[in-house]
C-alpha cells in the first residue's frame, strides 16, 4: 500500500510540474499589449509540388484516354467489322423470311389469321435482340468499363441528335406492350382509315381502302386518339346508310332491309342485326336515312357487305315499285 502511494504522489507531482512549464511558456503570449506588432517573416510556397501533382494527373488522363483508344483498336478490327455487317444483312433477311412465312400462315389458316399475324411484331423484335447480343457478347465481347463508356458517349451523342427517332421507337415498344391495337385491326387515325398491316419500331402501316399503303410515325400514334372498329375481334360491326324520301313506307323499308342483312353471304348471324330510319337533311333535301347495322364474318367483308346491302335493298324496292325512279340516292 505505501508503494503504491509513493507512485500516486510521484505522478502528481511530474503532473504539476509539467503543467507549470506550459504556463510558463504561453505567459509572454498572454502579456502582449494590443500595441504590441509582431513581424512575422516571409512565407515560401512550394509550388513545385502542386505544378507536379497536376502533371501527373493530366498524364494520368492521358494514358486513360490512350488505353480506351488502344482497346476500341482493338475491339473494332477488319474482321469484327465484316463479320457484323455479315450477322446484320443475315438478321434482315431472316427477319423478313419470317414475316413471309407467317403472313403465308395468316391467309392460308382464316379463323387464325389475326392470331397469327399479332405474332409478327414480337418476332421480329425478338430476332433483332438476339442479333445485337451475339453481336455484342460473341462478336466483340468487350470489357464492361469500354462497354459502359462507350454506352455513355453514344447516348449523350443519339440523344441529341435523334430525339424525334428515339420517341418513335419508344412508341413502338409501348404499341407492342400495351396493345391499343394489333396487326390486322380496322384503326383510324387523324384523316386515315384502314386495316393495320405492320407495327415496326419507328412506323406503322395501315391500308386504305382505295389500297394505299400509309406509314404513321409511332409518336404520333402515341400522341393522338385511335378508334379502333374491331379491337382484335376477327368479326367487325359495319354500318350500311342508303337515302331515301320522305314519301315511302318506313316499315316496309325497314322489313326489307332487315331480309336483305341477314340473307347476305357476308352477315355474322351470331350478332344482332339493327335497322334503323332517322329523318336528316341530305343535300339540301330532307330524306330517311336508313341504317343497317350487322356484324360481318371478317373485317375484310366491310365494304363488300356495305356494297352488298344497298344491291339488295334497292333490286327489291324497284321490284315493288315502292319509289320512283332516280329517287333513291345511296351513300
Amino acid at each position: 500500500m505505501d508503494f503504491q502511494r509513493y507512485i500516486l504522489v510521484l505522478f502528481l507531482l511530474i503532473s504539476g510540474l509539467l503543467g507549470g512549464i506550459s504556463a510558463v511558456n504561453a505567459a509572454p503570449i498572454q502579456q502582449q499589449s494590443p500595441d504590441t506588432v509582431t513581424i512575422i517573416g516571409p512565407i515560401q510556397v512550394d509550388t513545385t509540388s502542386n505544378s507536379q501533382a497536376s502533371e501527373d494527373t493530366t498524364a494520368s488522363e492521358q494514358s486513360d484516354t490512350s488505353s480506351t483508344l488502344a482497346e476500341l483498336e482493338k475491339l473494332i478490327s477488319y474482321g469484327t467489322i465484316l463479320a457484323v455487317i455479315f450477322l446484320l444483312i443475315i438478321t434482315y433477311f431472316v427477319n423478313k423470311l419470317a414475316v413471309i412465312i407467317l403472313d403465308n400462315l395468316s391467309e392460308r389458316f382464316t379463323n387464325y389469321r389475326l392470331g397469327i399475324k399479332r405474332t409478327v411484331p414480337v418476332f421480329r423484335l425478338f430476332i433483332w435482340i438476339l442479333a445485337f447480343y451475339i453481336i455484342i457478347a460473341g462478336i466483340i465481347n468487350p470489357p464492361i468499363s469500354t462497354v459502359l463508356t462507350v454506352l455513355a458517349s453514344v447516348g449523350i451523342a443519339v440523344g441529341f441528335a435523334a430525339q424525334d427517332i428515339l420517341k418513335n421507337i419508344f412508341g413502338g415498344f409501348m404499341i407492342i406492350l400495351d396493345r391499343p391495337f394489333q396487326v390486322g385491326d380496322k384503326i383510324e387515325v387523324g384523316d386515315h382509315y384502314g386495316e393495320v398491316l405492320a407495327i415496326g419500331l419507328r412506323s406503322s402501316r395501315i391500308v386504305t381502302p382505295d389500297d394505299s399503303i400509309v406509314s404513321i410515325p409511332n409518336g404520333e400514334l402515341m400522341n393522338k386518339a385511335v378508334s379502333n372498329a374491331n379491337a382484335s375481334a376477327l368479326d367487325c360491326l359495319v354500318v350500311a346508310e342508303i337515302f331515301l324520301p320522305m314519301e315511302v313506307d318506313v316499315e316496309t323499308v325497314k322489313r326489307i332491309a332487315y331480309k336483305a342483312a341477314v340473307s347476305s353471304r357476308y352477315v355474322y348471324l351470331q350478332k344482332p342485326v339493327s335497322v334503323i330510319a332517322l329523318n336528316e337533311v341530305h343535300e339540301e333535301n330532307y330524306v330517311v336515312k336508313l341504317r343497317v347495322k350487322a356484324y360481318v364474318l371478317d373485317i375484310r367483308y366491310e365494304f363488300p357487305f356495305k356494297s352488298d346491302m344497298t344491291e339488295l335493298i334497292l333490286g327489291e324496292l324497284k321490284n315493288r315499285d315502292l319509289l320512283p325512279k332516280g329517287a333513291l340516292k345511296n351513300h
